[in-house]
């Protein structure tokens, strides 16, 4: 089955709570901004039994392992676990600019990581060039079918089998992505 909502909540009519009743996933943005812990908790409330948050995120991702990097990532992946059961999955975008040799090595910090903080699906936004290395190493591909599970941000053509995510853009009478979610939006009726 693939869980289909937007790529943002914010501007919804009737906030989170009537996005939820009509959804059964979001993706937020932690582009800028990882989310914050009561937030977070606030919208896990909120949201209905078998409701998934998925992220895209996130800027700070040098793509150079590093002390800083591992500390980064450890952040961001430890706060999406805040999710629980809610859980989705991470939409990770790979700078133009970033070539094989060095996603290797970062994809070998990131599998530390995951090491110490435990699963999480990801999907990968990636050149085209980069798609083998990805693949070789288990991760789903944005807008792509062969992967552990299906993540499709407004895509052509929806596959008729798999399992996983499709987001679509808001338009105008809907909802616009964003990072900050202020407790009258997550909570307005």
């Amino acid at each position: 089955m693939i869980l289909e909502g937007l790529k943002g909540y914010r501007g919804y009519p009737g906030g989170f709570k009537a996005y939820a009743k009509a959804f059964p996933t979001v993706e937020l943005s932690w582009w800028h901004r990882v989310g914050d812990r009561r937030t977070i908790s606030r919208l896990r409330t909120l949201a209905p039994a078998g409701f998934r948050f998925s992220v895209f995120g996130h800027k700070h991702f040098s793509f150079q392992p590093s002390g800083e990097e591992r500390r980064t990532l450890r952040r961001f992946l430890r706060r999406f676990g805040l999710f629980g059961e809610k859980r989705g999955a991470v939409r990770i975008a790979v700078p133009q600019d970033v070539d094989p040799t060095q996603l290797v090595r970062w994809l070998d910090l990131l599998e530390e990581v995951l090491k110490e903080v435990g699963p999480v699906p990801l999907a990968f936004q990636a050149e085209e060039a980069l798609h083998p290395l990805l693949k070789e190493r288990g991760y789903a591909l944005v807008n792509q079918t062969g992967g552990p599970f299906l993540y499709l941000v407004d895509p052509g053509e929806i596959p008729r089998e798999g399992e996983g995510y499709l987001y679509r853009s808001p338009i105008s009478s809907q909802a616009a992505p964003s990072a900050l979610h202020s407790r009258a939006e997550v909570e307005r009726d």
